[in-house]
């Protein structure tokens, strides 16, 4: 069946297009207005490509067909939507089986939103429930057709650009977030931002409920991970990244990185990198965004000299099995496969117990200064202390605060001779 054309033909009867009583309120831009709602048939209608939610399946399936599903709705509109309803579905199937219970048991409550083309831009889950249960009841009238309003892009006053960010605002709504994987969120507003550029900074921050420094933090993440993907010569595979759960370790790398980005030479990005996405892949350890944080970063790359003695290790033991899979797996299924062996191999775990090793040792070398410098703050303190305004006052207030002085003084004498002592009996 021909998809809605209402710029070919506005005949809303010749598309067995049904008005209903009810109506919806739209936001775009900053004014709210009312839209008719209409009983649509359901083999009209084409889904929404620029769905975030999705942005992981999207790309495996382009990558695997060898076909961008643009070209596919073009060329053969069934296929397109049957290929997008079920990359919809897969991406949290529990959730859309409930959406499906629930209009089967009380109908589309919540009417959708189609743009002149019959593309759906708001309720392409729902479209999704009502495609599957037409087919499983093709004569109940429920789900022949799906409700929603029709808004006509006339490029004057409803714009391209006004309709993407009202996609934008439903897509990233509250409700809508906890339908998202880290990966389809982000990687979706990145490449809003950062491929696109379809809007600036300031603006996706607004319309997904951000601050622009977190839409910042989210670009410069994104980018690693894309880095990362070429790094294991998968470049946009993010099932990868999915399985290995990189996007929140790569985040203080991220700001690591560009706070020393002028004072490394490409060398050193280039090995910390290199080391940092292969611990990505192999490292077991518990809390891996904390423990690459508090000890990759914030210790060993802090000493230069013990980052290539790291390196050298590292390679030693299993950095050269890990970029002979990069070399000789061929498929995705293949590398993750491979990956997950060697992770819990004994050489992964040398390699787990060298890290852990080289931290232990810098904590300790930490934890040696920590007293030199309490006792400096400590000195400073006292010999900043000023109480002249105090005897020179003639008040029992300040008498009182001199007395809790000295008692004060008195207990730090006692604690220091201790300290003092406890030297005295090393030596």
């Amino acid at each position: 069946m021909e998809i809605l054309n209402l710029k070919e033909n506005d005949n809303i009867s010749y598309w067995g297009i049904q008005r209903t009583s009810s109506t919806k309120q739209l936001v775009l831009g900053d004014e709210a207005k009312e839209y008719d709602v209409y009983k649509i048939p359901v083999e009209r209608l084409a889904y929404n490509l620029s769905n975030g939610r999705m942005y992981m399946e999207v790309k495996k399936f382009e990558s695997e067909e060898d076909i961008k599903l643009e070209d596919l709705r073009k060329e053969d509109i069934e296929r397109y939507n049957e290929e997008i309803e079920n990359l919809i579905w897969s991406t949290n199937e529990e959730r859309n089986g409930g959406t499906k219970d629930d209009i089967k048991k009380f109908g589309q409550l919540e009417a959708g939103v189609v743009l002149d083309d019959g593309t759906v831009i708001d309720g392409n889950r729902r479209f999704t429930c009502i495609r599957k249960l037409h087919r499983e009841f093709p004569d109940d009238e429920r789900y022949k057709y799906f409700k929603a309003a029709l808004v006509k892009v006339d490029g004057q006053e409803i714009t391209r650009e006004l309709l993407k960010k009202y996609e934008l605002k439903v897509q990233f709504g509250v409700d809508e977030k906890l339908g998202y994987n880290t990966i389809n969120m982000y990687m979706s507003i990145y490449d809003l931002v950062e491929k696109t550029k379809t809007f600036d900074f300031t603006t996706v921050a607004d319309l997904v409920g951000k601050k622009t420094n977190e839409i910042t933090k989210i670009v410069n993440t994104c980018r690693l991970v894309d880095e990362f993907l070429n790094y294991v010569g998968k470049p946009g595979e993010y099932a990868i990244a999915e399985i290995f759960n990189i996007y929140w370790p790569l985040e203080p790398f991220g700001q690591y990185l560009k706070k020393n980005e002028a004072n490394m030479t490409e060398l050193e990005k280039v090995n910390r990198k290199s080391i940092f996405f292969d611990y990505l892949l192999t490292l077991d350890v518990e809390l891996m965004t904390q423990n690459l944080r508090d000890g990759l970063i914030k210790k060993i790359f802090s000493k230069p000299e013990e980052v290539n003695k790291l390196i050298d290790k590292h390679n030693e033991i299993i950095g050269d099995k890990i970029h002979n899979i990069i070399d000789s797996a061929d498929d995705v299924e293949t590398f993750i496969d491979e990956i997950k062996v060697l992770k819990s191999s004994d050489d992964a775990k040398e390699d787990e117990e060298v890290y852990r090793d080289l931290v232990n040792k810098l904590t300790s070398t930490t934890q040696v200064d920590v007293p030199v410098k309490e006792c400096k703050k400590a000195l400073e303190s006292l010999e900043g202390l000023n109480i002249k305004p105090l005897l020179n006052s003639d008040n029992d207030i300040a008498k009182k605060k001199l007395e809790e002085i000295g008692e004060k003084i008195e207990k730090i004498i006692e604690v220091a001779n201790k300290i003092k002592m406890d030297i005295q009996n090393y030596d």
